[in-house]
């Protein structure tokens, strides 16, 4: 069945929520530069990663919010970026007109670090007001050791874990030819710098540079959906005996 609430009519929705689906997904980005990757890689990844869900989970998909919190890498060409308040306040609506909706349990899922706290406090007063059951999920995150096991080094920000991510979805997202490894840049404590000095951000010495390998790229991505699935699934059957 359709899975995307924005492609459904509203007589569809009223025969569908809550009485036979009470959960919706809710896609989480912003647009930034991703090295080699196109700008909307904090878009289409958690997109990607919800559509998969929702077969899963008997869940609907609402429409991505494509603009959120950029800092660091505001002012390379094309990032864009709203303020935290602005964001929190907007993410808050989205949420409130969900329950509205008839929705009772909200996954978040978010594909920007710099969108974390925001959406924790949002969805913390969320919970508070409605008692809407929600989940925020950063995907880079719950899946960082399965990453290590996977490619045998640590990921980064438009490195090797989210070039794969995007690679998998559509290779004509990513730029093998537009790629220097001088776009890598070692993020090291001690100095906050805007814009940090490279589009591809690497946490750990030497590792992280993309790959560009199709087929590992598309295990990786089967891999990342089978890991955040299984967690999903956890914390929904733990709801349920609240």
């Amino acid at each position: 069945m359709e899975r995307q609430l924005q492609r459904l009519t509203w007589r569809e929705i009223k025969a569908l929520v809550p009485g036979k689906i009470d959960t919706i997904i809710f896609p989480v980005g912003t647009v930034e530069a991703h090295g080699a990757a196109a700008l909307g890689t904090d878009n289409f990844i958690p997109e990607a990663i919800s559509l998969h869900l929702a077969e899963k989970i008997n869940a609907l998909v609402a429409p991505t919010l494509n603009y959120g919190i950029t800092r660091s890498l505001y002012g390379y060409p094309g990032s864009l970026t709203v303020t935290p308040p602005t964001f929190k306040k907007f993410v808050y609506e989205i949420l409130k007109s969900l329950h509205d909706a008839g929705f009772r349990k909200v996954i978040i899922m978010n594909g920007h670090g710099g969108n974390n706290a925001a959406l924790k406090d949002a969805a913390l007063e969320y919970f508070a007001e409605y008692k809407v059951k929600i989940a925020v999920i950063h995907w880079w995150e719950l899946c960082m050791d399965m990453t290590r096991q996977f490619f045998g080094e640590h990921g980064g920000h438009a490195a090797l874990d989210e070039t794969a991510m995007v690679q998998a979805i559509d290779e004509k997202l990513v730029k093998k030819s537009l790629y220097s490894p001088e776009m890598a840049y070692e993020f090291r404590e001690g100095a906050d710098i805007y814009p940090v000095p490279g589009t591809i951000l690497l946490y750990e010495k030497g590792q992280g540079y993309p790959s560009f390998d199709p087929e590992q790229a598309r295990r990786f991505k089967e891999k990342v959906q089978e890991e955040v699935e299984s967690f999903v699934k956890l914390v929904l059957s733990r709801w349920e005996q609240i």
